[in-house]
């Protein structure tokens, strides 16, 4: 049974994977993980949508192939049943808009306002939630996995991003990034008003005036 879900979930990334080549797609990376696989594209990419729609389309084409060849020969429908049940699973888990499922993706690619963010990340950490509860309940390894997958993902797109910039230095305050690698407004502000105290601290104003004429090394005496 196993088996079987696990090549259900390669197969549904198989369709991500080809259909990306088809779409023009090249820097294209494939992670294995313990509950499936993961495709990754990098870089701009103009049929994004076409690759997310492409797995759970798939996973549908298979699970109805599958039911309709034991509609045809009923003496299959105990050999097809796991397959058929992890593919049209598959298939409907991945379209609810909950990040990083494909729906979530697709749901963000659509409405890049913040509302769809928010309600991305809501339910993912209600699935996330549901999944380990049921592991509680049941005591399956898959819901764990599922339920770790979810949260850790969840928890990877909230953790901001640093530039390699020393503590001493005013502009640290200002280098905290969203998800997106975008500046956070309200620490940007913050952090200019904390910086200009500090190099108001360190740095005393310079305010003097002498004739053209007058040596450096005067100038630098009357300054102390």
């Amino acid at each position: 049974g196993y088996l079987l879900a696990f090549a259900s979930v390669t197969a549904h990334e198989l369709a991500h994977y080809l259909v990306a080549m088809i779409c023009g797609a090249r820097d294209l990376t494939v992670l294995l993980l313990p509950c499936g696989a993961a495709l990754s594209v990098k870089g701009e990419f103009s049929h994004y949508a076409v690759v997310l729609a492409a797995g759970p389309f798939f996973s549908l084409v298979l699970a109805s192939f599958a039911l309709s060849a034991c509609w045809i020969v009923p003496e299959l429908y105990g050999a097809f049943k796991t397959f058929i049940t992890a593919n049209a699973f598959l298939a409907a888990l991945n379209l609810l808009p909950a990040y990083p499922l494909d729906g979530g993706r697709l749901f963000r690619l659509l409405f890049p306002q913040k509302w769809a963010r928010v309600t991305t990340d809501a339910l993912t950490l209600l699935l996330g939630g549901a999944a380990l509860f049921c592991f509680f309940l049941f005591f399956k390894l898959s819901y764990l996995i599922f339920a770790l997958f979810m949260i850790l993902s969840f928890t990877a797109t909230k953790v901001g991003r640093v530039n390699r910039l020393t503590e001493n230095d005013p502009l640290y305050l200002l280098a905290r990034t969203d998800e997106d690698g975008r500046l956070r407004p309200a620490l940007v502000k913050r952090g200019k008003r904390r910086a200009l105290r500090l190099s108001a601290k360190k740095i005393p104003p310079l305010l003097l005036a002498f004739p053209p004429d007058t040596p450096l090394r005067k100038a630098l005496e009357r300054y102390k």
